[in-house]
């Protein structure tokens, strides 16, 4: 029974990230699909391949060093001219709207750059060992169940600007307008700049560690697509699930979400200050600590998950996923 529950543990954590990335409406939707899908798996097919966990440090810088100097026509003097420059062509960019038709045939306006997103799960843990088994089958089951979107420039709460705001996020309403950029270059960890061959340039920013990160508040919640409140997510699920409880402290005291070594890549151009291609990939280690599930007791587990946003999103993923076309 002990293989069986820690197969139910990994997917308990896999539901508690796709629900808060996806913003899915029933907790019971994402947890009953990820519980059911792991189920077809054989009792046999769990193998004790396991290997230690290594721990990664603080704000480790995983991009190329800033060069002071002139690109594309513009100066850099400093890492906070680049970030101030990104911060302007974001803001630009989001300036811009085109109108779409969707599935009814309706005319709505929307952001002109819009992107595609992919969720991958890299590993999961089981107090703190990785195994083989559930590396190979539960990133397909996350993302069988992902709900793909598509948003303006991170971070953002929807494609229609007039609505892309917190909306009582974090019990402030109307406290953050993500038509803005609030990163700014006391979030960036490092950035560089290069100039390629069309007159264009590329920056790559790599914003600072922070862990529990919402939109707007922090160093990832001003530059990526964080994650909304797991604690609640957590608590609402096990609140659900009369199976789970926790064998020791509180659901905020045992959820944890680390955000370490994402970075963003974004490619301007100079003459209009618009971005013109951009990808954002976002690192995240999801933990849950002191889980009871039925007769096993006080289980860790955590997931690491990619997240990635290209832009502009190709045609094909707008209509396939969202049912809009370009008017």
């Amino acid at each position: 029974m002990k293989k069986v529950f820690n197969k139910v543990l990994c997917t308990m954590l896999a539901a508690v990230l796709l629900f808060s990335l996806a913003g899915c409406a029933k907790i019971s939707y994402v947890t009953d699909g990820a519980i059911n899908a792991m189920g077809r798996i054989a009792d046999g097919s769990w193998q004790d391949n396991v290997q230690e966990s290594t721990s990664t440090e603080d704000n480790v810088i995983v991009i190329g060093t800033f060069t002071a100097g002139t690109y594309g026509g513009i100066e850099f003097a400093s890492e906070a001219d680049v970030v101030n420059y990104y911060v302007e062509c974001y803001n630009n960019t989001k300036a811009q709207t085109a109108k779409y038709v969707d599935e009814d045939g309706n005319t709505q306006e929307y952001y002109a750059f819009l992107g595609e997103e992919r969720l991958d799960v890299d590993k999961m843990l089981i107090d703190g060992k990785e195994n083989a088994m559930l590396n190979n089958v539960v990133p397909g089951i996350v993302n069988s169940t992902f709900a793909y979107n598509t948003y303006g420039l991170p971070p953002s709460n929807n494609r229609d600007p007039l609505i892309d705001n917190d909306n009582m996020e974090n019990g402030n309403p109307g406290a953050y307008d993500f038509r803005q950029s609030y990163f700014t270059p006391d979030d960036c960890l490092a950035c560089n700049v290069a100039e390629n061959a069309d007159g264009t340039i590329t920056i790559e920013l790599q914003p600072k560690d922070a862990s529990m990160s919402a939109r707007g508040v922090d160093s990832q919640g001003r530059f990526f697509e964080v994650l909304k409140d797991l604690g609640s997510t957590v608590g609402d699920i096990f609140d659900d699930y009369s199976a789970l409880s926790w064998a020791s402290g509180t659901t905020d005291e045992n959820c944890i979400v680390d955000y370490k070594g994402g970075t963003g890549k974004v490619t301007i151009d100079p003459k209009t200050g618009l971005v013109v291609e951009a990808d954002y990939h976002m690192n995240v280690m999801v933990e849950v600590k002191h889980a009871n599930i039925t007769a096993i007791k006080d289980k860790n587990g955590a997931i690491y998950i990619s997240h990635y946003i290209h832009y502009p999103a190709a045609d094909d993923y707008l209509l396939e996923y969202k049912g809009i076309k370009k008017a």
